[in-house]
């Protein structure tokens, strides 16, 4: 049980404003003093981790720049049983801009000490991409405003039913390395089908296949809604992942999955991932594809990040 953690619920209850994968303009708290623990949601970027992304404090009083240490980066996502996840068209076609399934990132920071007081803002700058949204966090700045005090760090700690108190561990809620499939970005394609094998080669060397999992990214809306089933198999470095939908109404960009080993394994980076084939069949059974004479796999892509 020391790996739980328990989010307190009024900031659950804040991020659920902001599950539509946009950038809040705010921090959550809104007023905070040096040495509290803040969150910033800062949208549905893609590959956004703590060595691609800086942050600073700039003070709207005298214009100092303080660098703020980011603690984690958290992606949350909603009940998969609630109407944002299931009903919310909004929600459904955020993943046409960004490519990948419906997620909020939250970095979560401590304040330092010695932050002038007054108002100010947050500016962030990150490497990872948003897609083909027009505006991203490294063009909002999140106010904030910094009060007299002297903050205490949130440790996150939770009782585990059991009579244990302890601090919650949020480098447990973090992304682990992991071997990206990437579909195309295809512009609203009306591309529909029923079954996907990808192939993939990814050099695991000694890596038990017990140790291996493949995800495939959960978009909510559309896989519930196309019954959307994804299985996969290993042969040594050949791994191949089948995706069927009885609806026969599967996008590409649904295909899009990653593969992740268990903590204490490594990914062999030389030689580096590749994408075998894809190969794309209709509700009969009939091989279709994305791109006239020229193979679909060209425009996949994967990579370990």
């Amino acid at each position: 049980m020391q790996e739980q953690i328990h989010i307190p619920f009024l900031f659950t209850v804040v991020i659920a404003f902001f599950l539509q994968g946009c950038v809040a303009t705010q921090s959550f708290p809104t007023v905070a003093r040096g040495g509290d623990t803040i969150t910033l949601a800062v949208g549905s970027p893609d590959g956004m981790t703590k060595s691609n992304t800086t942050v600073q404090f700039v003070s709207d009083v005298d214009s100092s720049i303080v660098s703020l240490p980011i603690r984690s980066v958290i992606r949350l996502r909603p009940d998969q049983t609630s109407k944002t996840a299931l009903f919310n068209g909004f929600v459904d076609a955020q993943d046409n801009y960004t490519i990948h399934s419906q997620w909020l990132t939250v970095l979560v920071i401590d304040l330092p000490e010695g932050l002038t007081i007054g108002a100010g803002h947050v500016d962030i700058n990150t490497a990872a991409t948003y897609g083909a949204l027009p505006v991203g966090v490294n063009d909002i700045p999140v106010s904030i405003e910094i009060i007299e005090g002297t903050g205490v760090r949130n440790d996150f700690n939770y009782n585990n039913n059991f009579g244990d108190v302890g601090a919650g561990n949020l480098s447990a809620l973090e992304s682990l390395p992991q071997a990206v499939f990437r579909t195309p970005y295809l512009a609203w394609t009306q591309i529909l089908f029923a079954a996907a094998e990808v192939k993939i080669n990814l050099p695991l060397g000694s890596v038990q296949t017990s140790d291996i999992r493949v995800v495939a990214d959960d978009f909510y809306t559309k896989n519930a809604q196309d019954q959307v089933q994804m299985n996969w198999s290993r042969i040594d470095d050949e791994l191949t992942v089948n995706f069927v939908s009885p609806s026969a109404t599967m996008e590409p960009l649904q295909l899009r999955f990653s593969v992740v080993l268990s903590p204490g394994n490594t990914f062999i980076t030389e030689p580096e991932p590749s994408v075998v084939s894809v190969k794309l069949y209709d509700a009969n059974g009939i091989p279709t594809e994305i791109f006239s004479n020229v193979p679909d796999e060209n425009f996949f892509t994967i990579g370990i990040e």
